[in-house]
């Protein structure tokens, strides 16, 4: 039995609750345990049926070897840092992909990885840890996604593209075959990216352009509560 443990209970941890109680109708040995979340106010709730188990010290009473923890944030740099705090503690990591979803089984696929409702991994795709493919995004064939990248609803990614580590694609972009992104960019909403784009920067538009750059570090900074 894997024994699952969510790592942030807000909008992004009650979505994977959703998808690993779907992928118990037709995988018997998963169960999700409930909530970790740092926020001291939400002790002793539920949410959508599943306890608030407590905060990261919930896990020294606990026999991690027992459990597996999905990091649960839509934003990159959250993700990484629960990711390494959870590491930290020896804890192992879970991947939360929808029965709808479709994975290649010539796909490559990470730890702490959550795939939506009618994701897609094709042919030769890598699909780095803790990486989140949401509602209908396509990730086409030997294309490469980096350790922390948010692929948020409707983006398409043609073939032999890598986006960087940490990226954050934004709703409904698409990137043509052959792209590199490098990590740590954001690409806007509805943006058409037809040229290589730089690591630590913000593209939006058609075609998409570069028109911030991200203060290097900035990703580091403290994350505070597991939040959305």
């Amino acid at each position: 039995m894997l024994r699952v443990v969510i790592i942030g209970a807000g909008a992004q941890g009650r979505e994977v609750l959703e998808i690993l109680r779907h992928q118990a109708q037709t995988q018997s040995d998963i169960q999700a345990l409930g909530f970790i979340d740092d926020d001291i106010k939400l002790r002793s709730h539920t949410i959508d049926g599943a306890p608030i188990l407590g905060t990261f010290d919930w896990f020294q009473g606990v026999d991690r070897g027992e459990v597996a923890v999905i990091c649960a944030s839509g934003f990159p740099e959250t993700r990484k840092h629960l990711a390494d705090r959870a590491a930290a503690i020896g804890l192992r990591f879970a991947n939360a992909i929808s029965p709808v979803a479709y994975v290649s089984p010539n796909a490559v696929m990470g730890e702490g990885v959550v795939i939506y409702q009618n994701g897609s991994a094709a042919r030769g795709a890598f699909i780095g840890d803790h990486s989140i493919i949401n509602i209908g995004a396509i990730v086409s064939h030997d294309t490469k996604l980096g350790s922390y990248a948010t692929l948020n609803p409707g983006v398409n990614l043609a073939g032999n593209i890598s986006v960087g580590e940490g990226c954050y694609l934004g709703i409904g972009c698409s990137v043509i075959q052959g792209i590199n992104i490098g990590a740590w960019t954001t690409i806007g909403a509805g943006a058409a990216v037809v040229s290589d784009i730089p690591a630590n920067v913000i593209a939006v538009g058609v075609p998409a352009r570069v028109i911030k750059t991200i203060e290097k570090g900035s990703h580091e900074q403290s994350t505070g509560p597991a939040g959305k």
